[in-house]
């Protein structure tokens, strides 16, 4: 009665691609869906050679449901194509017709060519996503912090726990400004310097420079900076990137003088102001570890991430349907070899890993 029941609305469910990108960002917004299911979003993976297909999923005259689907093309004849929706389908009224949405997009995604089906939601921890679906390393972090972006300054400074205000007026004491760039194209270079040298810390992988050169000026991204008043010199600095009544913290970096100085506590306060200033509500400060350990390789930046005092949201995670099976098992088996080759080169492969 229940697969009856699910086939029947699954029936009455349309899907259609969307064109426009003012109708687009409107939907995902309406559906308080991530900045990875954006419009921009979605142009700039274009340029690293996906191809974003952007479905809405209507029901009667109104939209439930929406996924922004990313598909590459294997270099192989014949293969087809992979197909990834980054925090994504999103949703009416959270995710209670998930199950139903997925079956029709999956339905359409197969018509592309797609060999399999990878989908994100941030949908609670434990939310059914229907038959064929398997769970899969996560791509994006499944557990993360968000904190509430308050009306001023002084509101939020006084929201966050006592050691973490003394981090932020301490580096202010001994000298340390923090704001957004005003000359991005120098200071994300410099920004790219503490990067790779905290990468080799803490045996990160990163992209090559280009890939942050385009983010920075295809995305509503944000680069906030940390110094010594009147020094060119980066203590600290981080990248957000806003949409809607969200912003996302994606990627910071530190000198260990900037770590002595606070520097850092004083760039994520500022983040917090600068989110403030472009609408947002929310600020996920960008992905934990799901089980922290004092052996986790990110265990430093659990901790860090835990001194703001932010609700701990944990998602559904990656889950994976093979659209056609054996060409899907022969690829998934090249990737996890590819990542575990990175790993014994002491390179993480990319994502927060629980």
């Amino acid at each position: 009665m229940v697969r009856r029941y699910r086939e029947e609305v699954i029936a009455f469910i349309e899907v259609r691609e969307v064109a426009e990108r003012e109708e687009w960002n409107a939907l995902i917004e309406g559906f308080g869906g991530s900045a990875l299911q954006s419009w921009e979003w979605g142009e700039f993976r274009s340029e690293q050679g996906w191809r974003p297909l952007r479905l809405a999923a209507l029901e009667g005259e109104g939209p439930v449901g929406a996924a922004q689907v990313l598909l590459k093309s294997l270099p192989v004849p014949g293969v087809g194509s992979f197909a990834y929706v980054p925090y994504g389908p999103v949703c009416k009224d959270g995710f209670a017709g998930l199950e139903s949405l997925v079956a029709r997009l999956s339905e359409r995604i197969a018509g592309e060519g797609a060999f399999t089906l990878t989908i994100e939601p941030r949908a609670e921890e434990g939310s059914p996503l229907g038959d064929g679906f398997e769970k899969t390393n996560s791509v994006q972090p499944r557990c993360t912090f968000v904190l509430e972006v308050l009306e001023d300054e002084e509101k939020q400074l006084a929201a966050l726990p006592k050691d973490t205000r003394y981090g932020v007026r301490r580096a202010r004491k001994q000298g340390v400004t923090a704001g957004p760039s005003e000359e991005v194209g120098a200071d994300l270079e410099r920004f790219m310097d503490l990067l790779e040298e905290t990468s080799k810390r803490q045996s990160f992988a990163l992209r090559p420079r280009e890939y942050y050169r385009r983010f920075m000026q295809a995305l509503p991204a944000h680069l906030i900076v940390a110094r010594r008043e009147g020094e060119e010199e980066l203590l600290a600095g981080a990248i957000i990137l806003t949409f809607g009544e969200e912003a996302v913290y994606l990627y910071g970096a530190s000198t260990r003088e900037g770590e002595n100085l606070y520097a850092s506590y004083l760039t994520q306060f500022t983040a917090l102001s600068v989110a403030r200033e472009a609408g947002v509500l929310r600020y996920d400060l960008g992905g934990i570890p799901c089980a922290p350990v004092e052996s986790h390789p990110l265990w430093g930046v659990y901790k860090f991430k835990k001194k703001f005092g932010g609700r701990e949201e944990r998602y559904v995670g990656s889950h994976e349907r093979r659209l056609k099976p054996l060409r899907a098992g022969i690829v998934r088996a090249g990737i996890g070899g590819y990542y575990s080759l990175q790993r014994l080169r002491g390179r993480g492969p990319g994502p927060i890993s629980d």
